[in-house]
C-alpha cells in the first residue's frame, strides 16, 4: 500500500526549496514521526504551508471523474477502484492524503488533477522515502 500525503507550499517557500526538496521532506517526515516535537514542528508547517483550496478542488474532482467507471464521492473522500488499482483521496483543511493499491492507473487520475489545481503541490511517501512536486517548479534563467 502506498500512501501519499500531499501538501501545499507556500510559494516563496516552494521557489526557495525547488532542487532541495530534501529539506521539506525531512520536515515533514520529523512532523510525521516525532511525536514529543511535533508541537514545534507543527508551527514550522505551517508557515511553509497555505491552506487547500478544498470548494475547487472538490468541484475539480467532481467534474472530472463523475462519469469515470468505479469512481465514488462521499463527503470529502473520492474513491477510484479500477480492476487492479485502488485509490482513495481524503480532503483535509492543511493537507490531502492518497492510499493507493495496486498499479498506479487509479492514483494517476487524482495526481493529474490536483496538479493542475495549483503549482506547489508537494507530495510525500514517508513510508517509502518518496518525495516530489506534482508539477516540476520553472527554474528562472538570468542571461
Amino acid at each position: 500500500m502506498r500512501e501519499y500525503m500531499i501538501y501545499l507550499i507556500e510559494e516563496e517557500v516552494a521557489k526557495h526549496y525547488s532542487g532541495n526538496e530534501l529539506k521539506l521532506f525531512q520536515l515533514f517526515q520529523q512532523y510525521e514521526q516525532e511525536e514529543p516535537l511535533r508541537s514545534i514542528i507543527k508551527q514550522q508547517v505551517d508557515y511553509v504551508t497555505v491552506p487547500v483550496p478544498t470548494f475547487p478542488l472538490q468541484q475539480s474532482l467532481e467534474q472530472s471523474l463523475k462519469n469515470k467507471e468505479g469512481y465514488k464521492r462521499v463527503a470529502y473522500q473520492h474513491k477510484i477502484q479500477k480492476e487492479d488499482s485502488t485509490a482513495k483521496l481524503s480532503i483535509f483543511e492543511k493537507y490531502l492524503k492518497l492510499s493507493s493499491t495496486g498499479s498506479f492507473e487509479a492514483e494517476a487520475f487524482f495526481f493529474e488533477i490536483i496538479r493542475k489545481q495549483a503549482p506547489y503541490f508537494l507530495a510525500i511517501d514517508v513510508n517509502s522515502n518518496r518525495y516530489g512536486w506534482l508539477q516540476p517548479i520553472k527554474q528562472r534563467k538570468f542571461v
